[in-house]
C-alpha cells in the first residue's frame, strides 16, 4: 500500500459527527473505509479540559502526541496554568460535560466566561495557545513539501466568524449572517484545495474547515439546516476525488462530533483507499502518514 500513495491529502473537517454522516448516508464522506476515532481525553493523556477542545485536538493529530507531551492541556494558557488544572481535576462537578443542558443556558454561562477571560487576556494574564507553544515537531516539519492551511493553533487565521456564535445562539437576527459568513468559509476554503490539488507540488497537504462546528452550535435545533452543509462537503468531497490522482491518499478527519450543539467525546475518519483500520486513535495517524509516504 505505502508503495503506491505519493501524495497524502487531508480534509479537516471541525466537529463532523460519524451518526449523522451514516443517517443521511453520504457516500462520498464515507470513502472506502471510515469509523470513529479515539480522542486523547484521559488524564493519563494529560487532557485537563471537560469535553473535547478544537484547540487541544487539532494539536494531537498534527504531531501525533497526547496533550501532556504537546504542551498544550487547556484552551487558555495562564501564568498560574497548574492552578486551572487543579480546579478541572477535583472541583469542576463530575459529569456536567455530558450532561444534556439546553444549549442557551450553556451560551450563557459561556459568555460570561468570555468576558471574564477578555479582562484576564487584557491584563496579560492568559492568552490562547499559539504555535509556540507546541513543544515537539508536527507532521509538516517531519514531511517535505507540506503545506498546511489554517490549521487551528498551528495557523493563526483557523476561525472565520467564530466571534459570532454566542450572538446567533441568543438571538436569531444573527443566524442569517453566521450562515453566510460559513456559508462564505465554506467556498473560499474548497476553492483553495482546488487549486493546489491543480498545482499538485506537494506531498502533504492539509485544509482546516471549521463551518460544521459552528453550524451545529447555532443551529442546533435545525436539523434540515445542519444538513445542508453535510451534503455539501459530501458534494464537495466528491468534487475532489474526482480531480486527485490515483496515488494520493485523501484522508478526512474531525476533532470530535457534535449532537444538540454538545461536542461527542469520539471523532470522525475515513479514508479513499482501505487501510485495514478498526476505532483507530486519533494521534496514530501522524505515524501512519509517515510510513505511508515514507
Amino acid at each position: 500500500m505505502g508503495k503506491n500513495i505519493k501524495r497524502v491529502l487531508i480534509l479537516g473537517l471541525d466537529a463532523l459527527e460519524y451518526e449523522l454522516v451514516e443517517k443521511w448516508d453520504l457516500k462520498n464522506l464515507k470513502q472506502e473505509e471510515y469509523g470513529k476515532t479515539i480522542l486523547p481525553l484521559s488524564k493519563e493523556d494529560g487532557y485537563f479540559y471537560p469535553g473535547p477542545a478544537t484547540v487541544i485536538i487539532w494539536p494531537c493529530f498534527i504531531t501525533g502526541m497526547p496533550p501532556k507531551k504537546i504542551g498544550i492541556q487547556t484552551v487558555k494558557i495562564y501564568p498560574l496554568n497548574f492552578l486551572y488544572k487543579f480546579y478541572l481535576r477535583y472541583i469542576y462537578p463530575k459529569g456536567e460535560s455530558e450532561k444534556r443542558r439546553d444549549i442557551r443556558d450553556k451560551s450563557t454561562y459561556r459568555k460570561m466566561m468570555d468576558k471574564i477571560s477578555n479582562v484576564i487576556s487584557s491584563l496579560h494574564l492568559s492568552r490562547e495557545p499559539t504555535r509556540r507553544d507546541i513543544k515537539v515537531p508536527t507532521m509538516f516539519e517531519a514531511i517535505p513539501n507540506s503545506i498546511h492551511r489554517h490549521i487551528p493553533v498551528y495557523d493563526n487565521d483557523a476561525f472565520s466568524n467564530k466571534g459570532m456564535i454566542v450572538q446567533a445562539i441568543e438571538n436569531d437576527i444573527y443566524k442569517p449572517i453566521f450562515e453566510a459568513g460559513a456559508m462564505r468559509e465554506f467556498n473560499e476554503r474548497s476553492n483553495e484545495v482546488m487549486k493546489y490539488i491543480e498545482k499538485n507540488d506537494w506531498t502533504l497537504f492539509m485544509e482546516y474547515f471549521f463551518v460544521l462546528d459552528g453550524i451545529q452550535h447555532v443551529f442546533y435545533n435545525n436539523p434540515r439546516k445542519i444538513a445542508k452543509f453535510y451534503v455539501l462537503f459530501d458534494e464537495f468531497v466528491g468534487k475532489v476525488r474526482q480531480k486527485i490522482d490515483d496515488d494520493t491518499l485523501l484522508l478526512i478527519v474531525s476533532d470530535h462530533g457534535q449532537k444538540r450543539g454538545l461536542h461527542t467525546n469520539y471523532g470522525f475518519y475515513s479514508v479513499n483507499k482501505p487501510l485495514g483500520l478498526k476505532n483507530p486513535r486519533l494521534i496514530d495517524f501522524r505515524w501512519l502518514i509517515e510510513d505511508l509516504i515514507g
